[in-house]
């Protein structure tokens, strides 16, 4: 992956926690993310996309899924807030 492939997705991947964090009750579907990642913050991706990001997120703690929506967590919250610093992220 080269360096624009990484800001890409690091960019992609905070639009997704920052949706999360305004969304109402900090959670949403795959297919909203896509859609507000694309309508506010310009970012192009597939579902697939969102929900591959989502299983990273998850993995280290950021989100919590539940079947197709995704709830913030605390430590994604700080992330988004800029309490934590999170390669792959920021």
């Amino acid at each position: 992956m080269n360096t624009a492939e990484r800001m890409t997705e690091r960019a992609r991947r905070q639009a997704v926690l920052s949706t999360l964090l305004f969304a109402t009750g900090q959670t949403a579907t795959a297919r909203d993310l896509r859609d507000t990642v694309e309508n506010v913050h310009g970012i192009t991706a597939t579902v697939d996309r969102i929900r591959a990001d989502l299983a990273w997120l998850q993995d280290i703690g950021m989100v919590r899924l539940a079947g197709d929506a995704a709830t913030i967590t605390e430590e994604g919250r700080e992330v988004v807030t800029g309490r934590r610093d999170l390669p792959g992220v920021h």
